[in-house]
């Protein structure tokens, strides 16, 4: 690897880290993009999906495709009452591996035999920026997708990657409930949400899944009363944070949790309503893919560098891609020493790890090029 290019990869880093974005919100970081892969050659359409960019290049032929995804919004962090953003979550980091890769590639176009597409995606963070990008079409002329994700030293470790990240299907719901306010001096007049929550926590609780599916249940918020102490609460309002390996597994838990939430307002005559805020799949990675990464990995990293696929209980929009159409994907974790810990605001990360990373993805982007 020149200076030159490590050079370029940690600039572009620090440039998007001083412009962090919310989700839909990444005007400043397209229009940033959009400039680099023009100055390279790509051909670039922005404003997809809204501040999505995507640059393409065709080489000698057309197909194979190979899709290159990074993601671009950044944390809405909130610290005693004030309210910033910052790339706590490496996008920044993502983008800059990207336009690494698509600076790789520039510089040996004539001899690249298939096609490839940069598909730089809004609003991961709040799981809509690949749902949406989807419904553009971006998908549609692309043969294989690629994306990955920085990861911490102890599921990762630097001069390391890993063929596949594991994620969990996850979904928020959240649900009010309505019962009857009353004097504390008259309890039979009233219907004690706390009473509710007390009964639907333990129910939900007692819920079994599958233990090899990694399935977790767990209430992240609650709320009721907090007027005057002598008076029933007659409402209030909840949080389920539910993840698992299996979209299966995740959808019977689901179906379960509606039925405990039915029955318990019906036995207390209580009215409660629920909603799924928000859902991610689970990943669907072509097998194929996964040894053609750890291929790449050890032929730009050496012998053992590919660890084992990585299993995390986190969640990742990425899914959505093969969740909503039949590509084939693969999606790689990166050994990057991140610390503390991802979302946390004084988050950092091994600069050259993004280099690593650019090396090994646009060398498996030419090895998928080259495939007979």
């Amino acid at each position: 690897m020149s200076i030159d290019f490590s050079h370029y990869i940690h600039k572009v880093q620090q440039d998007l880290h001083r412009i962090p974005e919310p989700a839909f919100k990444e005007f400043k970081t397209a229009a940033y993009i959009e400039k680099e892969l023009k100055s390279m050659g790509y051909t670039v359409q922005s404003g997809i999906a809204g501040t999505g960019v995507i640059g393409t290049y065709k080489g000698e032929r057309d197909r194979p495709c190979i899709g290159v995804r990074a993601d671009m919004d950044c944390i809405t962090h909130e610290e005693d009452g004030r309210v910033f953003y910052h790339h706590s979550c490496g996008h920044d980091a993502h983008s800059s591996i990207a336009l690494g890769i698509a600076k790789l590639l520039s510089e040996q176009k004539e001899k690249m035999k298939g096609s490839v597409k940069f598909i730089f995606q809004p609003a991961e963070e709040i799981m809509q920026g690949a749902k949406a990008m989807v419904h553009e079409g971006v998908l549609e002329d692309v043969d294989s997708l690629i994306g990955f994700h920085l990861r911490t030293a102890t599921e990762c470790p630097t001069g390391s990657m890993s063929p596949a990240l594991m994620h969990s299907a996850g979904t928020i719901l959240t649900g009010k409930i309505q019962g009857r306010t009353a004097h504390g001096g008259r309890p039979h007049l009233g219907v004690n949400v706390i009473d509710v929550f007390g009964t639907l926590i333990n129910s939900i609780n007692a819920i079994r899944p599958n233990p090899q599916t990694g399935t977790t249940i767990k209430f992240t918020s609650l709320s009721a009363g907090g007027g005057s102490y002598n008076v029933i609460p007659g409402s209030g309002s909840f949080a389920l944070d539910v993840r698992s390996r299996d979209n299966k597994e995740l959808h019977r838990v689901l179906e379960r949790i509606a039925r405990i939430i039915h029955h318990t307002g019906s036995m207390y005559d209580a009215t409660i309503t629920y909603k799924v805020e928000g859902r991610v799949p689970a990943p669907r990675y072509s097998e194929e893919l996964i040894q053609e990464a750890k291929v790449a990995i050890e032929s730009v990293l050496g012998e053992g560098k590919a660890i084992s696929p990585i299993l995390t209980p986190g969640g990742e929009d990425f899914h959505y891609y093969t969740d909503l159409t039949n590509i084939e994907a693969v999606f790689l974790g990166i050994g990057a020493n991140v610390s503390p810990g991802l979302h946390d605001p004084s988050m950092t990360f091994e600069k050259n790890s993004l280099v690593e990373a650019a090396n090994v993805i646009s060398h498996l982007v030419n090895q998928l090029h080259n495939k007979e």
